[in-house]
């Protein structure tokens, strides 16, 4: 929309923008030297069938200025934020030309509950020349287009060619494909990042109903190594997690770093940078353009209304049992709890007739070869499933794991958060949750059950032990770590110290927890030539998973006395 109004123009008109309307407040609600607005956002998918009751996100521009006056800003129609914002959450802004990046509002921001609306209130001072423009936003924002721009980008910059086989082992290997297209026809990416360690002459099979570019090769395969998933964006308006994600993706393209080149070697990272394209485009804060959750089905996706979750769940499918058939017999020097031993909750099926694929161009059909041949649960072909993810009323940076039955496998997702905690300066363990009532946990809004979530549904399908949702909030945390040196003194490894004392977010601590997430990785698998271990209080990796046995014992514990008494009190 645009409105002009006293000299201004309001307007959000663009990729991501969200404003349904504006009016200047008149009377006595205006002072001498402030010039006040109300402005509402646009709940999802507004003026159709589908709309939903969620209007956190806020986007838009402002061109002019008002001379000797502060603009104020009353966005009266939120979603109640009532704990993000009594943290000290405030908006984002920048203005073109003087400020070309974003950075929170300094002025203090004010919040009520007014007849049952949360009425979020502030001020700025808006650039003395009339041709700047000024932009607001509820958090960093990361549009598709600023998606598809970096994507074209790294394309041209790591172009690998036609024949990888004949290149150094070390070589980046990255490919971009297109994995679908979304309801409203913009791209669903899929890359891939690894060396060419393993790789293989042979690409990677065509599956049903993706990718729809048929004069374009899928990816090569690769043999001795397991895949490493990451998304993102799933709901719109959590655009911290894009900031993680590109600090994952940043990290693990770096030509020179040890820890990125071993990487590289030891997995094939198979990453989807937007779920929701549709969603982000339009604005939204948490479903597609058919006001669907699309984090709460992927126990039954169906390509035609959730093709990004179909495609997803079909290439885990896939990875899970073609990196199986490839990479089985080749890891057996990499200590035991590198990677998933599965769960007896997990039925891990193979048809023979996946094999027959194997060299085909004929396009599979996953509904055709599940349910025959069991697959040896340490022998799957995906290693860690992540998906990013922000976070509202729980503050700092966390990971939601699942409930499993084996303390073996408890130990080793407590062990990669414990990792985590290592390796980022405002990673929180205390606050990550790994409970079964997590799992089954009902949205206050619609009712729907986490068990439709990718890092539950994932987890039940395939047995992937290190199936997580990232977690990060939109404002900040409670804590710093004091994060251990790295074993080395090579450019780089170390962490800077805090970016700031206030515990407020910024992209860089969005991005730095995307590469704590790569380096973690590394330790689990004890292949980090520049661990932080050996420098923590620990000392080595038996001494980190001796403590996490004992905290696992505790909270075991504890959690059978906790469940005692809700039986008692039923």
């Amino acid at each position: 929309m645009e409105i002009d109004i006293d000299g201004l123009t309001f307007f959000s008109n663009f990729d991501s923008g969200n404003l349904a309307n504006v009016e200047k407040c008149r009377g006595n609600s205006n002072s001498d030297n402030v010039c006040e607005f109300n402005v509402w956002t646009s709940p999802d998918c507004a003026n159709t069938p589908y709309e939903k009751d969620y209007s956190s996100w806020f986007y838009f521009g402002i061109r002019g200025n008002v001379p000797n006056k502060k603009l104020q800003i009353n966005v009266v129609n939120m979603n109640k934020q009532v704990r993000l914002y009594s943290q000290g959450m405030a908006p984002l802004v920048k203005s073109i030309p003087e400020q070309s990046f974003w950075k929170r509002i300094s002025n203090p921001v004010n919040y009520k509950v007014e007849n049952g609306r949360f009425i979020l209130s502030f001020q700025y001072q808006l650039p003395d020349h009339a041709e700047s423009v000024t932009y607001f936003a509820f958090c960093y924002p990361y549009s598709y287009s600023k998606c598809q721009e970096r994507l074209n980008c790294l394309e041209r910059q790591f172009h690998i060619s036609d024949n990888p086989c004949g290149l150094k082992s070390d070589t980046i290997y990255f490919y971009r494909e297109l994995l679908c297209y979304s309801i409203e026809k913009l791209r669903v990416d899929l890359v891939t990042v690894t060396s060419c360690h393993g790789v293989l002459e042979d690409r990677e099979c065509p599956l049903k109903e993706l990718f729809p570019e048929g004069n374009k090769p899928r990816c090569h395969k690769f043999e001795g190594k397991k895949v490493f998933f990451v998304s993102s964006r799933v709901h719109p308006g959590e655009t911290p997690s894009s900031f993680v994600f590109d600090g994952f993706l940043n990290f693990i393209l770096r030509q020179d770093d040890p820890r990125a080149i071993a990487l590289r070697k030891y997995f094939v990272f198979k990453l989807i940078p937007m779920l929701n394209p549709d969603g982000v485009k339009q604005g939204h804060y948490r479903t597609d353009t058919r006001g669907t959750n699309l984090n709460r089905v992927y126990l039954n996706p169906d390509y035609r209304i959730h093709p990004s979750i179909f495609a997803a769940r079909t290439l885990l499918e896939y990875y899970h049992f073609e990196y199986a058939v490839s990479s089985h017999g080749k890891l057996t020097t990499i200590p035991l709890y590198q990677y998933n031993q599965g769960s007896p909750l997990a039925g891990n099926k193979l048809d023979s007739r996946l094999k027959q694929h194997a060299n085909s161009s004929r396009k599979l059909d996953f509904d055709k070869v599940r349910g025959l041949k069991v697959i040896a649960p340490s022998d799957d072909g995906v290693a860690f499933y992540v998906d990013l993810h922000g976070h509202a009323s729980k503050r700092g940076c966390f990971i939601y794991g699942n409930a499993l039955e084996a303390a073996e496998d408890r130990i080793k997702i407590l062990l990669f958060a414990k990792l985590m905690s290592f390796n980022c300066t405002h990673f929180e363990f205390d606050s990550c949750n790994f409970s079964e009532r997590n799992m089954r946990a009902r949205d206050k809004k619609d009712g729907l059950s986490k068990e439709g979530s990718g890092r539950v549904a994932i987890h039940k399908i395939l047995g992937i032990t290190h199936s997580y949702t990232l977690e990060c909030n939109y404002n900040g945390g409670r804590i710093v770590n004091n994060v251990p040196s790295a074993s080395s003194d090579n450019e780089g490894a170390d962490l800077a110290m805090p970016l700031n004392t206030t515990l407020q977010y910024t992209c860089l601590h969005y991005e730095e927890i995307g590469q704590a997430v790569a380096i973690s990785a590394l330790d689990i698998i004890n292949a980090n030539p520049l661990s932080r271990i050996e420098k923590s209080e620990f000392r080595n990796m038996n001494g980190v998973i001796r403590w996490i046995t004992n905290y696992e014992k505790h909270n075991s514990r504890h959690l059978r006395q906790k469940k005692s008494r809700w039986l008692r009190a039923e």
